[in-house]
């Protein structure tokens, strides 16, 4: 695949809802725009060290050992699920319901990143101008779905309420969750 057609990829799955676009956009509707840079940087080192990790140590652990990435698809699942019920019992009177941390655990257990990594990315050690369009792509789609939470969060306090917020975003949350232990426990029989 040319340089264009993998970042034009890479852009593309990366704008599409997901795990680390609700918990972004929960953040920002939230707290507001200065909870962006965070959520930024949090998506940026979690995708730079799940690409690692997947590129190098998940390959050669399923190559070697199959019946892992079930397993290891189960476990992000489990997150996912954790991750939506802390955010639907979060009291958005308290704070933010969406500290960094939490946008930086589940975007390293994205299957996003599997996609990225088995599908779109070619092997091996990538060119410097692939992981400059990479990070280009991480940061652009990020700060899109930031801006997005921002303006969803002032139309949401004033017809919903911060609680609703949150829970609609636990909703997406776990429905991933969902999806993801679907798809894993079909796949297996």
């Amino acid at each position: 695949m040319s340089l264009a057609a993998t970042l034009s990829a890479t852009a593309l799955l990366l704008l599409l809802p997901g795990p680390t676009n609700a918990l972004v956009a929960a953040a920002t509707a939230t707290a507001g725009l200065g909870r962006l840079p965070g959520a930024v940087g949090a998506v940026l080192v979690a995708y730079g060290l799940a690409l690692t990790l997947f590129g190098f140590g998940a390959g050669a652990l399923t190559d070697a050992a199959p019946a892992a990435a079930p397993i290891l698809k189960l476990l992000a699942a489990a997150a996912l699920a954790v991750s939506a019920v802390k955010l639907w019992r979060a009291d958005p009177a308290v704070g933010t319901a969406v500290p960094t941390r939490r946008v930086f655990l589940i975007t390293l257990v994205n299957p996003k990143a599997l996609v990225l990594a088995f599908a779109i990315l070619p092997p091996g050690i990538l060119s410097l101008p692939l992981v400059a369009g990479l990070i280009a792509a991480i940061v652009g789609a990020t700060t899109v779905w930031g801006l997005a939470g921002l303006a969803l969060g002032r139309l949401g306090r004033r017809y919903v309420g911060a609680g609703g917020l949150n829970r609609a975003t636990a909703g997406v949350l776990a429905a991933f969750a969902g999806a993801l232990m679907v798809t894993t426990a079909v796949a297996a029989f």
